[in-house]
């Protein structure tokens, strides 16, 4: 389990991460599906959305390894009002993003990278 100070630590990281970004929800779960840090609206059901984004991190993984498309990094889901972007945040975390469909996916990708490394950076202490 994340502590409080970790706790706080991810969620302001999410925080920054949206007033950066054109990503307007964010939150980090564990690889086991458990919340660990979350900046969803709150008519989000995050026991849902932590379950099910782990998941589909997993599956895209073993999807990726069957097609040999080497070391997943990322599942996209695109759909008309917006775009959510899983990435494997470490040994323990899955870092979820959703933002607008016309966003620009480049700048969202090397923002969530930023993202990955400080909730890597936390995660290891």
């Amino acid at each position: 389990m994340v502590s409080a100070t970790r706790t706080k630590k991810l969620v302001d990281l999410l925080t920054e991460l949206e007033r950066r970004s054109e990503i307007r929800a964010s939150a980090i779960v564990s690889k086991e599906g458990l919340m660990m840090a979350s900046e969803l609206p709150k008519d989000i059901d995050e026991d849902a959305i932590s379950a099910m984004s782990a998941g589909m991190l997993s599956l895209g993984t073993r999807v990726g390894s069957i097609l040999k498309c080497g070391e997943v990094e990322q599942v996209i889901i695109k759909g008309k009002e917006g775009v959510t972007v899983t990435v494997d945040a470490g040994p323990e975390a899955v870092l979820i993003a959703i933002a607008p469909a016309d966003a620009k996916l480049g700048m969202i990708f090397f923002d969530i990278k930023m993202t990955v490394d400080g909730v890597k950076e936390i995660l290891a202490t």
